[in-house]
């Protein structure tokens, strides 16, 4: 089952998460989340405008 990252938060005083076989640092998560927010339902990106 897949998680996606967009229902997690990044804790506070942590480095590092590890969410579906990958490890984030606070920075890739947050690019990652935002990622995630333009993808439509079925799983493609969405165009920016």
């Amino acid at each position: 089952m897949s998680r996606r990252i967009i229902n997690f938060e990044f804790p506070s005083g942590v480095d590092s998460v590890f969410i579906d076989g990958k490890r984030y640092t606070r920075t890739q998560f947050d690019r990652a989340k935002a990622r995630e927010k333009r993808r439509d339902k079925k799983g493609r990106f969405l165009s920016i405008q």
